[in-house]
């Protein structure tokens, strides 16, 4: 599979865990239809504005609030992450102003404010009275809807009704009752994951032949939080805390939201994305058979150092990744192989770092047999 904008993968086997675990509950949606209805209500709920830098000031509300300062004399409330945004622009420490009184915070902004210069900005808005505003971002921002990006997840499950979300504990509590889990809508972004559970393929170093299924994971921000990301990958099984077993990054799709370039590579990119998503499982059989038969090295030895040099890993977590693919994958002298036993030490790997670092190097062995 590959993509326009393909990069590096920027999830891991525990990307998604992590969302399962620490949503609050009115982040989280029993379906992508529900989840879609949620952010289509919210964009049609809200507007965006121009304003001049120069007339972006606060005030204090309250000793311990303080509110966008409107033009004409009103004033707008800020969300947590439009403070964040507003206090960085002025070039103050968002954390640290929230530790100062409503008065003092306001007059740090709005000193910072008075020497910037930018001309405009743009303010994401409830269009409602008070109208909260939700972002505060350059002109060059612009915006993927979290609506529209649902929108296409849900004409690919019309097309493909094997692609769906994974039953996790609800809530993120541990022995909860099962529910579709995996579709999340917060204040400042968007993330679904789904999987494909029943175009599966044939493993070669799975003893017990369960199969390798797809899946990918959706993120976005509407707000300046996070680019717009989608990663592909192949699995072996989702635990109901969603930590994805026998986890490969397959293809990524990653873009800034910077000028009019992010909706262009979007666009271009859908037929990319799409074909990857609903195309057959041939490319993938294929391409986990040419890594199964492709060695790396002859021994143990020569494998560590090939891995060790070409994937700059430390000798010690390339000698414990050989070690687990030869108790649990058969082969680790070849691609595939070697790539389940880094899989497998990313899984027992404390420190999310660490398991980054893992990830990524099985991501960049497996894309040298493509």
């Amino acid at each position: 599979m590959t993509m326009t904008g393909t990069t590096a993968s920027t999830i891991t086997a525990l990307t998604a865990h992590r969302a399962w675990a620490t949503r609050p509950p009115d982040e989280r949606y029993a379906s992508v239809h529900a989840l879609y209805e949620a952010a289509r209500t919210r964009r049609l709920g809200t507007v965006e504005r121009r304003i001049a830098t120069g007339a972006l000031g606060t005030m204090a509300v309250t000793d311990d609030e303080l509110a966008l300062r409107d033009p004409v004399g009103g004033t707008a409330p800020l969300t947590h992450w439009s403070f964040e945004q507003l206090a960085t622009i002025a070039g103050a420490p968002p954390k640290y102003l929230r530790s100062l009184p409503a008065s003092i915070a306001s007059a740090a902004i709005n000193h910072g404010m008075s020497r910037q210069t930018r001309a405009q900005h743009q303010l994401f808005v409830d269009d409602a009275a008070p109208g909260t505003v939700r972002a505060i971002t350059s002109p060059r921002y612009t915006r993927v809807h979290h609506d529209e990006l649902a929108g296409r997840v849900l004409d690919l499950m019309a097309s493909h009704p094997a692609w769906h979300l994974p039953l996790g504990y609800q809530d993120g509590v541990f022995g909860a009752a099962r529910v579709p889990s995996g579709a999340y809508l917060g204040d400042r972004d968007l993330f679904l994951f789904l999987v494909d559970g029943n175009r599966d393929l044939e493993d070669p170093t799975d003893a017990s032949r369960s199969g390798l299924f797809r899946g990918f994971i959706l993120r976005n921000s509407d707000v300046g939080a996070a680019a717009l990301t989608l990663d592909v990958f192949l699995f072996r099984a989702v635990c109901a805390n969603h930590i994805i077993w026998g986890f490969q990054h397959v293809a990524g799709f990653r873009r800034r939201h910077v000028g009019t370039t992010i909706q262009d590579a979007w666009a271009h990119s859908l037929a990319g994305v799409r074909q990857a998503l609903d195309a057959d499982t041939s490319a993938d059989r294929a391409m986990v058979l040419r890594a199964a038969t492709t060695p790396l090295a002859a021994t143990r030895d020569d494998v560590i150092q090939a891995v060790t040099t070409r994937l700059e890993l430390p000798r010690k977590s390339a000698a414990e990744a050989y070690d687990l693919a030869e108790a649990y994958e058969g082969n680790p002298r070849s691609v595939w192989g070697y790539v389940q036993g880094l899989t497998r030490l990313s899984q027992r790997t404390p420190w999310q770092d660490g398991r980054f670092v893992l990830d990524r190097a099985a991501s960049r062995l497996l894309t040298t047999v493509h």
